[in-house]
């Protein structure tokens, strides 16, 4: 047994695919079964059972990953401790430099890593833009990292487009489109847990624009899920929700309250399913190719990752 199977075993884990995990750790689908097996038959335990759908975690998998989960992050702790080690022996600030779509988690990741390093001399970038912004970001070089989200139907072409221009792109997971209603909404007020067809008829939907494609191409998607609303554009999140706070209006989130839930978030916001409309967000992070991130950033990254297991 060794560490990348660790790492090979929680990535398949969390993405529920072989081949996607293949495609997020960069190395051949059929590389990451043979080392599956080997750890399997060194065990002499079943940790996946492969299906049409992706795959199925064994009881002996769930108790395996649990202790996988917490080697890996007993590694990352003493791999910080090293980083602190090395800072103060004069090797300079660390640096982190990162552009971040409209997230709440990632702003509030970020928040930690500076309290963590709060004695630590530093050099820190962070930007929260549009996901059109972000991907130009990166490919500029003004940051290092990006996180962003696509619907998924889109996905493929965005990472056409990574690739075509020196990117490569992490898959962090997929996660529903739901709505977004502040807590003075008035339907937010009347206690209901899910959404139906029509009671938003009468609202707007405030949306961030995109410039660029296919980023640009979600707003008919979106538009057309709800019945092609007014729509309002704003430049992120934190006006969006105050407008909507001020008059009827709602915007389109990822369902993410289990992960608002681990980081313990208070938010002024309610986020709920809606009723037929089935579109996915897919999450994932960018950078250039042939490029190393810096400590911090892939503990910000390794931070970001943990919360779609």
């Amino acid at each position: 047994m060794n560490l990348n199977q660790l790492v090979y075993a929680s990535e398949i884990n969390r993405l529920g695919s072989f081949s996607r995990a293949a495609q997020t750790l960069f190395i051949s689908q059929s590389a990451l079964s043979k080392s599956i097996h080997a750890l399997e038959m060194e065990l002499g335990q079943e940790i996946f059972i492969r299906t049409t759908d992706g795959v199925t975690i064994t009881d002996f998998g769930k108790m395996f990953l649990a202790e996988a989960e917490k080697a890996l992050q007993h590694i990352t702790k003493i791999k910080n401790m090293a980083m602190l080690s090395q800072n103060e022996s004069g090797a300079g600030p660390l640096k982190f430099s990162a552009s971040c779509g409209q997230m709440l988690f990632a702003g509030e990741i970020f928040a930690g890593l500076l309290y963590r390093f709060l004695d630590v001399d530093t050099d820190f970038r962070f930007r929260q833009r549009s996901y059109s912004e972000v991907y130009t970001d990166v490919k500029d070089g003004v940051s290092d990292v990006g996180v962003l989200m696509t619907l998924n139907t889109y996905t493929e072409d965005a990472c056409q487009m990574f690739e075509r221009n020196g990117l490569e792109y992490h898959t962090l997971g997929r996660l529903n489109v739901g709505v977004a209603l502040h807590k003075n909404n008035p339907v937010a007020k009347s206690g209901i847990t899910r959404l139906k067809k029509g009671m938003l008829s009468d609202q707007m939907l405030i949306m961030i624009e995109e410039t660029l494609d296919p980023f640009s191409r979600e707003r008919k998607e979106i538009e057309a899920a709800f019945g092609s609303p007014r729509t309002v554009y704003v430049a992120d999140n934190d006006t969006a929700l105050n407008l909507s706070g001020q008059v009827p209006a709602f915007f389109c989130v990822a369902q993410s309250n289990k992960i608002y839930s681990k980081l313990n978030m208070s938010l002024t916001m309610q986020i709920y399913p809606y009723q037929n409309v089935n579109l996915k967000y897919e999450f994932g992070w960018i950078k250039l190719k042939k490029t190393e991130l810096t400590t911090v950033e892939k503990l910000f990254v390794g931070e970001i990752t943990r919360l779609f297991r």
